[in-house]
């Protein structure tokens, strides 16, 4: 079993190693004291498992990537859980294989080259914006200058054709791209 002791007021996370390994890095928060960590983790769309202390109220979520326990908990009913976190983060995640068939969600888009390449990137960097700089110099390696317009519209054609599976190219303003994906948060 793992019990946890009443938190310090300054401790913002779990500060057991044992809990980290048995979580396999998710997020065991403890509820209610560290809600305001729980939020800005449902923002980022982050798995996370929420420690409830005996006699509080769980909270009520649909969000896939949450789940709950009571402490005291058995550490093999913590890493089921935690495992179940992970499996339904990594179906959530877009991937784009050799033949440029982009995958999210159990959908499946083919791609052209040009759209693949700026898909591929902005997937090896999924929740991360990645700068114009390093996008061209992906597309166009040999190419020191740059093609900023050319990048524009290869990032417009790629925007459209991935909205469809429900990914988004977000421009975030002087620094470059962004993938995310605008899914229901009760769909897995």
């Amino acid at each position: 079993m793992i019990r946890f002791p009443a938190p310090p007021p300054s401790t913002p996370v779990p500060g057991r190693r044992s809990t980290h390994r048995a979580t396999g890095g998710v997020p065991a928060l403890r509820w209610p004291e560290q809600a305001d960590v729980v939020e800005e983790l449902r923002l980022r769309k982050v798995p996370r498992l929420l420690l409830v202390h005996p006699g509080e109220q769980p909270p009520t979520t649909l969000d896939p990537m949450e789940d709950w326990v009571r402490l005291p908990v058995d550490e093999r009913e913590l890493r089921a859980r935690c495992d179940t976190l992970r499996a339904r983060a990594a179906q959530r995640r877009p991937a784009i294989d050799t033949q440029n068939v982009l995958s999210f969600a159990g959908r499946h888009l083919p791609l052209a080259a040009s759209e693949a390449e700026i898909a591929r990137l902005l997937i090896e960097s999924y929740g991360s914006v990645v700068s114009r700089h390093v996008l061209a110099a992906r597309v166009w390696p040999e190419d020191r200058d740059g093609r900023r317009n050319a990048l524009d519209v290869r990032i417009l054609r790629t925007r459209r054709r991935v909205a469809p599976l429900g990914l988004f190219i977000k421009t975030v303003r002087q620094r470059g791209y962004l993938l995310h994906a605008d899914v229901d948060e009760g769909a897995v």
